[in-house]
């Protein structure tokens, strides 16, 4: 689409969809497990798989992306320049990467049989392991959804990028899409005893996340639109202009109003015949709208114009540099 920006491509869009998803996914996972034990080991297990492989293949995207993938191996020669947020974001992943893995191999039971016919302790010591890989990793994850924003938000030059409310806006998105996930998974296999508390409070979270998320993207675009003039314009683009389709029937009535009206109606039980159906109908909408919102803000990130103050004032002082 004409007068969108274009340097950052689709492949950058899926890289920051799938590590959130991974992020998020973890995040639920975790959670259910240190609260619950083992008595979802199903839920847990496909959790913690869907976090390590999502956050591997967003990371595989990204490498793809840059056009040389082994040179961008090169990032995790500045592991010691903590000052620089790409080299924090490189820790965040890595770590994630770790961290997810283990705790799925941990939940694997194949493995752990495989693994402790030759060290013994793994298998009997498997609830301390996953409860040291689970904490951390809760905080690790929220690092790397968080990240996926602050890689975009540290471009001074693109305004529509350039704020804090970006980061927060795709934290809760990843959680979003996340849980929802999780939950998706919970209702559908889950059954006995707690089945149903789980998946309630799973869908009490979702419609809450769902809330947050609409209340921090409308906010978001408000700074935007009462912001400076290129990023008025780029929140445009969104509302009225060129994204506005994909922004208002993908993100905002797939993405939130979809999930939203499913997690509503399944609490009420008003809907139970369609017991089966409506969890794919909510996970597969909130996942579109999830992807959609990373392609809409990459599309918006259009470059500072000539004629910004702040663009002026930052060229005119360039002159004075010896």
């Amino acid at each position: 689409m004409e007068g969108l920006q274009t340097t950052w491509g689709s492949l950058i869009a899926v890289y920051l969809f799938l590590g959130g998803l991974g992020a998020g996914c973890f995040v639920a996972t975790a959670v259910i497990a240190l609260t619950t034990g083992e008595r979802f080991r199903s839920t847990v297990r496909f959790g913690a798989w869907a976090s390590a492989i999502t956050i591997v293949v967003g990371t595989l995207m990204l490498l793809i992306e840059v056009g040389k993938p082994f040179r961008a191996l090169v990032l995790f020669n500045s592991f010691s320049n903590l000052q620089s947020w790409m080299a924090i974001g490189a820790w965040l992943v890595f770590g994630a990467i770790l961290f997810n893995g283990l705790f799925a191999l941990f939940w694997t039971e194949s493995v752990l049989r495989w693994a402790g016919a030759r060290v013994r302790f793994l298998e009997k010591k498997r609830k301390v392991f996953r409860t040291v890989l689970a904490a951390p990793g809760i905080f690790l994850n929220l690092g790397v959804a968080f990240y996926t924003g602050v890689l975009l938000g540290v471009l001074p030059f693109r305004p529509f990028w350039n704020t804090w409310w970006l980061p927060a806006l795709f934290t809760v998105s990843a959680l979003d899409t996340g849980i929802g996930l999780v939950t998706a998974y919970a209702t559908l296999r889950e059954r006995g005893e707690g089945a149903t508390r789980l998946r309630r409070i799973l869908e009490v979270s979702v419609i809450t996340l769902i809330v947050i998320e609409g209340v921090v993207l409308g906010y978001y675009l408000h700074k935007m639109l009462n912001g400076s003039a290129d990023a008025a314009r780029a929140a445009q683009l969104l509302i009225r202009g060129a994204v506005s389709p994909v922004f208002w029937i993908i993100v905002v009535g797939l993405g939130l109003a979809v999930p939203l009206l499913v997690c509503l109606s399944q609490l009420s039980g008003s809907l139970r015949r369609a017991a089966v159906v409506l969890p794919l109908v909510a996970i597969t909408s909130c996942l579109l709208g999830g992807l959609a919102l990373r392609f809409v803000v990459l599309w918006a990130g259009i470059p500072s114009s000539l004629s910004s103050p702040s663009t002026m004032q930052i060229l005119a002082g360039i002159r004075f540099v010896p």
